[in-house]
């Protein structure tokens, strides 16, 4: 049985992954400071990495500070990076100090890109904007496991989850009627089913020839105005209330960034490989994750 250490994986994504591994028979050890537990699976807190890094088989790297939560104060963003980059190190280090270097999968975000129109492939360097420095740092930090492993860099689209991250919060005021369009509409939304995650991770895991950066997106690529109106006709709701950008930075800050930057990303080394996607098109996503038949 194969065993497999997740970092940060208390929250939904590295929950969803850890039941999945689960389901397919893997012993999986959840490093965590306390936060809640999977059934199944191991718990040990950051003291005792390095033992569960010895004597595993691959470790996933989920840890990190969220972009979701407070406002980006100076003080938040040094968290958001140095969470980021501290973890992975010490991650990056037990693996280096393992007699046998299990395989290193290492999120990351489709932030590296910045904020860009451009079609970009995984060859595209970084872009400028905070978050495209914060993941360009950090995979930068998972790519030292190189010297003695294999390292898969997940640069991870916006997750669609029935019940977490972003789309609940853009359901909600649909369904009462006040829902619209975020910023221009014009900026693309780089979108990803939870279930197609969650494969990515095992596949990138399971295809020992898979390394370096892979785009966790889907293959339909849509502007925020698309997803807005896609979402409002399967809700069949209105999409009429428009949330300008200026009002988006008094209320958010820089923290807007998160959805008034947008990056158009194509995941060719994910379909280059194999992997098949089950819900590529938005409108199937949607009426799945909000149980529409």
């Amino acid at each position: 049985m194969k065993h497999v250490v997740i970092t940060g994986g208390s929250g939904f994504l590295g929950r969803a992954i850890a039941q999945e591994l689960l389901r397919r028979e893997y012993r999986v050890t959840l490093i965590s400071r306390g936060a809640p537990s999977v059934k199944g699976c191991a718990v040990v807190g950051w003291s005792g990495l390095q033992e569960a890094v010895d004597h595993a088989d691959a470790v996933i790297n989920l840890a990190g500070a969220s972009v979701g939560g407070p406002r980006w104060t100076a003080r938040v963003r040094h968290d958001i990076l140095a969470s980021r980059i501290d973890a992975t190190k010490q991650v990056v280090d037990a693996i280096a100090q393992s007699p046998h270097a299990p395989c290193l999968i290492s999120a990351s975000a489709v932030g590296f890109y910045g904020n860009t129109m451009v079609p970009s492939s995984e060859a595209m360097g970084a872009g400028a904007t905070f978050l495209a420095v914060v993941t360009n740092a950090w995979e930068q930090e998972a790519m030292k496991a190189r010297e003695c492993t294999r390292v898969v860099c997940m640069r991870i689209g916006v997750v669609l989850d029935a019940r977490q991250g972003a789309l609940p919060k853009m359901v909600q005021p649909l369904k009462m009627f006040v829902g619209g369009v975020l910023g221009s509409g014009r900026q693309w939304l780089p979108w990803v089913h939870v279930h197609d995650v969650v494969q990515a991770f095992v596949w990138a895991l399971e295809k020992q020839d898979l390394e370096g950066p892979v785009n966790v997106v889907a293959p339909e690529a849509v502007m925020m105005q698309k997803f807005t109106d896609e979402l409002g006709a399967v809700l069949h709701r209105p999409t009429w209330l428009a949330v300008p950008g200026f009002v988006l930075r008094l209320m958010l800050g820089r923290q807007a960034d998160v959805v008034l930057h947008g990056q158009h990303v194509l995941p060719n080394r994910l379909l280059g490989s194999g992997f098949t996607f089950k819900f590529p098109s938005l409108r199937k996503a949607l009426e799945d994750l909000l149980s529409v038949r």
